[in-house]
């Protein structure tokens, strides 16, 4: 019986204190989105403070309204400041190379790198506003899994902030 409960909580557990590090949110961001359907939200820094690699399993919106989720890069050297109305980095193709804009999900960061994640989110009524708490970023490295929140509190607008 014990066994098993350390197996649970080696292998099935997300651990919150991971090479990532701790989890933090910032304050608030408020974005004019007009009619667009497109928002970024970004840049959130990740640094992996381990020798070992990591690997992203999942990017998830933590309380999100109105908004879902299109989809999580890693961006190496961040282009454009931080969260907007729009989408710049296109469809792809995403080829995976570390030196450029590739998928967050299933990238692996190696030990001591830094990016940064962008998040590519949409919103279903243009005309309603666009709400999310943060970004939730879930990995692995070696058997261990973690779960690493981040970003600060996002509001997308039709009109002004």
């Amino acid at each position: 019986m014990l066994v098993v409960a350390a197996g649970g909580w080696f292998l099935g557990v997300r651990h919150g204190d991971g090479p990532l590090g701790d989890s933090g949110r910032g304050s608030k961001v408020c974005a004019p989105a007009g009619e667009s359907v497109d928002a970024t939200v970004g840049h959130m820094y990740l640094r992996n403070g381990s020798s070992a690699a990591v690997r992203i399993t999942a990017v998830e919106l933590i309380g999100a309204r109105n908004l879902e989720n299109a989809g999580a890069f890693l961006v190496p050297d961040p282009m454009e400041s931080g969260s907007k109305s729009g989408w710049d980095f296109g469809d792809g193709p995403f080829t995976g190379d570390a030196s450029q804009v590739r998928l967050a999900v299933d990238a692996e960061l190696a030990g001591k790198a830094e990016t940064s994640l962008v998040v590519h989110v949409q919103r279903p009524d243009v005309l309603g506003e666009g709400y999310l708490e943060g970004v939730r970023v879930e990995y692995t490295t070696g058997l261990r899994r973690y779960a690493y929140e981040t970003g600060p509190e996002h509001i997308f607008r039709p009109g002004k902030c």
